[in-house]
């Protein structure tokens, strides 16, 4: 399974190249949209509106890019999700799919030498940019780090992601981590503050200065979210949606995904 996540350098917002062809049951993959039959009559797509049907002089193109990111009221907001070879494939794909969802333009970030990184169970993914191209003057809203392992071992080993990541918590912006990565990056950089509150998967929780929440399923302190592990990745990611765009705009979007009972 290659899941291909991309971004266009004239973009203010990414989508989606993998998408489901409704009518044929099965999965084609982009850019060549246009050779690809048409939808079934009739077929519908769920926008931030409901569901509807778009008319033949629509360019289809606008219907898959709704799904794959909603709709957000103002600017989108900017995501830095880096992966290395290693990081957990879960925990990588549900925040970068979740967050789209939200409409956050997620960039994906590749610390290794190409863009494809294979992850801890074998998915391949396709980073949108190499690690080392990402400018130190770039902003974001928030930085979200996936877990695994060796892939924390690789995104602590990635110096320039290091220094951004200070930078981020330097400014008072969104920074988060799971699974192994609050332990193996996060503390081993001094990246938590002292005294703050955090949360690691079981096997690294122990590397923790601060014990008191290590068994919470998600932990927020001040700009700091750190989490779990694959299972709770989902509200993980939903909480770094509430934190970004509001708690309505994280319901708006679990209510489709049809989440179970969570709290963040």
């Amino acid at each position: 399974l290659t899941l291909r996540p991309t971004v266009a350098a004239s973009a203010t917002r990414l989508s989606t190249r993998v998408f489901c062809h409704l009518a044929q049951g099965g999965i084609v993959r982009g850019p060549a949209f246009k050779s690809q039959p048409q939808q079934a009559a009739g077929a519908s797509y769920f926008t931030s509106k409901g569901f509807s049907t778009p008319s033949n002089r629509s360019h289809p193109r606008e219907s898959i890019r709704t799904m794959a990111t909603g709709a957000a009221a103002g600017p989108a907001k900017r995501v830095l999700v880096p992966i290395g070879t290693g990081s957990e494939d879960m925990e990588a794909v549900i925040v970068i799919d979740v967050l789209r969802r939200a409409g956050a333009e997620v960039v994906v970030a590749s610390v290794e030498d190409s863009l494809e990184v294979k992850c801890s169970r074998g998915i391949k993914l396709v980073a949108d940019v190499l690690m080392k191209n990402v400018a130190s003057s770039e902003t974001f809203d928030l930085i979200a780090l996936p877990g695994g392992m060796p892939g924390a071992e690789r995104l602590r080993d990635c110096a320039h992601l290091a220094s951004l990541v200070a930078a981020q918590k330097g400014a008072g912006r969104l920074y988060a981590a799971i699974c192994a990565t609050p332990a193996v990056f996060l503390e081993a950089q001094g990246l938590i503050p002292a005294g703050a509150k955090a949360t690691a998967h079981p096997a690294f929780s122990d590397k923790l200065r601060e014990q008191g929440a290590v068994s919470q399923r998600v932990v927020v302190d001040g700009t700091l979210t750190t989490s779990r592990g694959p299972g709770t990745a989902f509200e993980f990611a939903l909480s770094l949606v509430k934190q970004l765009y509001g708690e309505e705009k994280m319901a708006a979007v679990a209510g489709p995904m049809v989440m179970y009972p969570f709290s963040v």
